[in-house]
């Protein structure tokens, strides 16, 4: 049996230093990313949720790289936010900071509304009920991570370049909610 100390468990291994200096940084990139990303954020795009809700599929979104993710909080107040997302067929793939809210939010509720929106918030469209899962096995993960890769523009390819090495993320799925 190894000696118990205060920074071991005995059914965790060791903390390592460099993987604890690494998670801080990464924090405090997505910290400072958020920033200007609220800042900027289109008044509009909390009015997306006033906007009649379509059951239907993803085809609203073809030619657009962003879309407002709506997630609901515990107590039922939907909160919008742009993202980049990918589409394979009837799946739309999201990546997010493994500490995001909207993550875990969507663990807690799979209800989501999709709508397409300009970078900065603004929809530009009905929201799409649907359905969102983290995907957890690494088939799903990796098959995520290569339909998001092949449909980057030059910008997002730059910015994972600068942002993910350090980040560690969550591959998120949504499928159309078309009953209602």
């Amino acid at each position: 049996m190894t000696p118990q100390t205060e920074d071991t468990h005995p059914h965790q291994p060791p903390k390592d230093p460099r993987r604890q200096t690494r998670a801080r940084l990464s924090r405090r990139l997505v910290t400072l990313a958020k920033r200007p990303m609220v800042a900027t954020m289109d008044d509009s795009a909390h009015t997306v949720i006033d906007r009649p809700v379509r059951h239907t599929d993803f085809n609203a979104l073809t030619g657009h790289h962003h879309c407002l993710l709506v997630t609901y909080k515990r107590d039922g107040s939907p909160v919008p936010a742009p993202v980049w997302f990918a589409r394979d067929g009837e799946r739309l793939f999201v990546w997010t900071e493994v500490n995001a809210y909207k993550a875990k939010r969507l663990r807690r509720d799979p209800r989501a509304l999709i709508a397409p929106c300009s970078a900065t918030g603004k929809p530009l469209g009905d929201p799409i009920a649907a359905r969102g899962r983290i995907l957890e096995t690494v088939a799903d993960r990796t098959h995520a991570a290569r339909v998001i890769k092949s449909q980057w523009t030059p910008w997002q390819r730059a910015f994972a370049f600068a942002a993910r090495p350090v980040t560690e993320v969550h591959y998120l799925e949504f499928v159309p909610h078309t009953h209602g």
